[in-house]
């Protein structure tokens, strides 16, 4: 869990007025200094999604280094697979789960009627 202080513990000099509504709607307050974004505030029900989706995506690499048919990579090069996907990932952060499911499929569909013809006519 994230470590927790109170606003007086931070010794914050500058005030900072939240809004609760832009908070609520999912839409976070990014906190530059000197132009360079260095926080992002978000709802605490956000931060606990995202901490669940980032215990969740933990224990799913866990369960695949733990199951690994390939015993000769190390939990580090499985680790590093995995880091490899996420910057893949990124480049589809726009694409909703069901716009993403439906082009798999579609892709799916397309790979095995292409086999299918293959095995039937030999081309």
């Amino acid at each position: 869990m994230a470590e927790t202080l109170t606003v007086r513990e931070t010794g914050l000099v500058y005030t900072i007025d939240v809004d609760q509504a832009r908070l609520a709607a999912r839409q976070p307050l990014v906190i530059e200094r000197r132009g360079m974004p260095i926080a992002a505030l978000v709802s605490f029900d956000e931060y606990r999604r995202f901490a669940a989706w980032q215990q969740e995506r933990m224990a799913r690499r866990a369960w695949v280094v733990e199951r690994d048919p390939y015993r000769a990579l190390s939990a580090e090069e499985w680790h590093a697979q995995f880091e490899a996907m996420d910057r893949f990932a990124v480049h589809f952060e726009d694409v909703s789960s069901e716009e993403l499911e439906a082009e798999s499929t579609d892709a799916l569909a397309a790979v095995r009627a292409e086999e299918q013809r293959t095995r039937r006519y030999g081309q």
